[in-house]
């Protein structure tokens, strides 16, 4: 495996972060929205929520992102980048598409 240089390790562990708190702040707001937009199962959404912040900074630290880039269907990021639906039904067309994608089971 190649040797990352610090600036990508860096904004890997940036991004890390950013997300481990949006998630937190998400989960907090409103639980079922937090665990659909981010798609995480009741496990790890409860396990994200209750992390410290020092366990979120060590958990950030990691040089491989936490996060699951959603948009790995064709047809879900065609949807987002081409105007067919514009405005309000093309939010709701990628909301219904997001929503079909499964949450991820690892383990």
């Amino acid at each position: 495996m190649p040797v990352m240089d610090n600036s990508a390790l860096s904004d890997i562990q940036e991004v890390n972060l950013s997300y481990l708190m949006l998630a937190q702040r998400l989960l907090r707001e409103n639980y079922a929205a937090g665990m659909f937009r981010l798609g995480l199962d009741a496990d790890v959404a409860e396990t994200v929520m209750r992390l410290s912040p020092a366990q979120l900074v060590k958990l950030a630290s990691s040089g491989s992102l936490i996060c699951k880039f959603r948009l790995n269907d064709y047809d879900l990021l065609t949807s987002l980048t081409q105007d067919v639906l514009g405005g309000v039904l093309q939010q709701a067309h990628s909301t219904i598409l997001m929503a079909q994608q499964p949450v991820q089971q690892d383990g």
